[in-house]
């Protein structure tokens, strides 16, 4: 299986400072961190100490590729980590082209990881995006490359925190997703896959963006219809409730005149997400078949449970409806159902293949756009459906009780 990689910009002070200042910060492991709060914590169900979770990493740096964002340091050369602050000061006291040695929290497991600090400075931002635009843009399958990162303080401070926000009462909650790169679609030898999930290629997204917390809510189409867009279109619940549960019964067509809806709303620049991007966000720096691992359960997802996954028995019931947006744990970018409960448009025509797709993380829309592109799975599916890789497709007429959308947003000088 080719290893999953999130590689993230690295940003560090610039400034005048000397060598031997910058040697007394966190740059010299090559990662930014920020303190785990005990409400993150429980969250992410683990009751402590409160570590320090990586924020970025430094291509080039001595992390790149033990550490990835998401991370939290648990221990540093047995010593427990109880905040960013601390370990900073704990790195300060070591010596360049000293080996140290971490206990790291990723997902559900620790793992132990030795990293080799720098010998000198590292990089400066400027330098390593200075490089990335100096790069030519490339045209694939008819969609240029996105600029270089350059973020504004205001959204760095957003993707620091991992803070979400509205731009209106009744706008969806949005979280800012980090640019980085990662393999997209199933290695050869996962079960259940469909041939149409390869071949697997690197996709770089050299931008954050920001992306629905959960699925749009009936409370949330309610809104648009009420206001006199989304075609006045208000559809069916199926008698399963409205408020929280996320919209079905919506086609792409629908789903398009949504965003579009939000985007005059609101003056920002709502849309649908690439088909890349969503599986982006569904891995969150994982590369299993869900980002929670290898198996499922119906404590961990909506879906078919009479079959289970990969040969193993079922584990869980049916609950052959929709269940509220909120329902189970988040993945490690803060998203909500990314697998299961429903399927999600996206804005890619359909093709059998990925010969040919773009490599940054834009929407593929040469090819049949008589057939458009769905993510996630839904209730009513069995487990492979809901697998990271899996891809369906339907006209973009079709409305379904499975069928619903998530909401992407181009990030800005200021994202509030």
């Amino acid at each position: 299986m080719r290893a999953f990689s999130v590689l993230f910009f690295f940003f560090a002070l610039v400034g005048a400072a000397s060598a031997e200042e910058q040697s007394k910060g966190w740059g010299w492991i090559g990662a930014e961190f920020r303190d785990v709060g005990k409400e993150e914590a429980e969250r992410l169900g683990w009751d402590g100490p409160w570590g320090a979770k990586v924020v970025s990493v430094d291509p080039k740096g001595p992390a790149a590729g033990k550490l990835k964002p998401g991370d939290i340091v648990l221990l540093l050369d047995g010593l427990e980590v109880e905040s960013k602050q601390q370990f900073e000061g704990a790195i300060a006291e070591k010596s360049p082209d000293t080996e140290i040695k971490l206990k790291v929290r990723r997902g559900r497991k620790e793992q132990r990881i030795a990293v080799m600090l720098a010998s000198k400075a590292p990089e400066q931002t400027s330098a390593v995006m200075q490089e990335a635009a100096a790069a030519p843009a490339q045209k694939e399958g008819g969609s240029e490359e996105p600029p270089a990162v350059q973020l504004t303080e205001a959204e760095r401070e957003l993707l620091k925190s991992q803070e979400s926000f509205r731009d209106c009462p009744e706008c969806p909650e949005m979280v800012v997703i980090p640019a980085g790169s990662f393999t997209m679609g199933s290695p050869e030898n996962e079960p259940e896959r469909s041939v149409n999930e390869g071949p697997q290629h690197s996709v770089t997204i050299a931008k954050p963006f920001a992306v629905g917390r959960f699925g749009i809510t009936f409370a949330e189409w309610d809104a648009c219809a009420s206001a006199g867009g989304c075609g006045h279109y208000k559809p069916k619940d199926e008698g399963w409730g409205r408020g929280d549960r996320p919209v079905v019964n919506i086609s792409w067509n629908d789903a398009k005149a949504y965003v579009a809806w939000l985007s005059k709303k609101t003056g920002k620049a709502y849309r649908l997400l690439s088909e890349a991007e969503r599986e982006y966000i569904t891995r969150a720096g994982t590369s299993t078949p869900f980002w929670w691992g290898s198996e499922i359960s119906s404590d961990e997802a909506n879906y078919d449970a009479g079959e289970g996954y990969n040969g193993n028995d079922s584990k869980g019931v049916s609950r052959k409806k929709t269940v509220p947006v909120k329902s189970f744990k988040p993945n490690p970018f803060g998203l909500y159902q990314v697998h299961g409960n429903v399927y999600e448009w996206v804005e890619d025509c359909w093709h059998d293949s990925y010969e040919g797709a773009p490599a940054n993380g834009s929407a593929w829309t040469g090819g049949d756009c008589a057939y458009r592109v769905l993510r996630g799975g839904s209730w009513r599916n069995a487990p492979k459906f809901l697998r990271a890789a899996f891809r369906i497709n339907s006209s973009p007429t079709d409305r379904d009780n499975d069928s619903g959308l998530r909401v992407a947003r181009t990030m800005e000088a200021n994202p509030r």
